[in-house]
């Protein structure tokens, strides 16, 4: 019983150590953004959503990791082929067309992207 009960624990240790493990250093750390405070909102037109959760969470995610947009509101709606989002975002640190450029390469370039309107001021 003791030579299968130390070979056992050793493996575990071994393989609890953190020295050895890569799974830390190989996941993709979100960046940490100072609070965003949006004076502008911009509708922009996704073609290539297949859902409100996977891919709205993407478009969320990647436009709030550019540390200045507030917030994304993705309404999907099933049967339109072209979905509408709006971002709000400050305008001194990003623009629509840095918006699109992030947007058009996410998920292996899965959006087409456009914006819709102009940008509009909030008070």
């Amino acid at each position: 019983m003791k030579l299968v009960l130390l070979p056992t624990l050793l493996v575990l240790f071994i393989s609890c150590n953190p020295a050895t493990s890569n799974n830390a250093q190989n996941q993709p750390q979100s960046k940490v953004c100072q609070r965003v405070k949006a004076n502008t909102i911009q509708e922009i037109a996704v073609k290539g959503m297949v859902c409100q959760m996977g891919c709205g969470g993407s478009i969320r995610k990647a436009l709030k990791e550019t540390c200045a947009v507030e917030h994304v509101e993705v309404n999907y709606i099933d049967s339109l082929e072209e979905q509408v989002i709006k971002v709000h975002y400050d305008r001194q640190h990003i623009a629509p067309k840095q918006m699109l450029q992030v947007l058009s390469e996410l998920n292996d370039r899965q959006f087409t992207v456009r914006t819709v309107g102009s940008p509009q001021a909030l008070k």
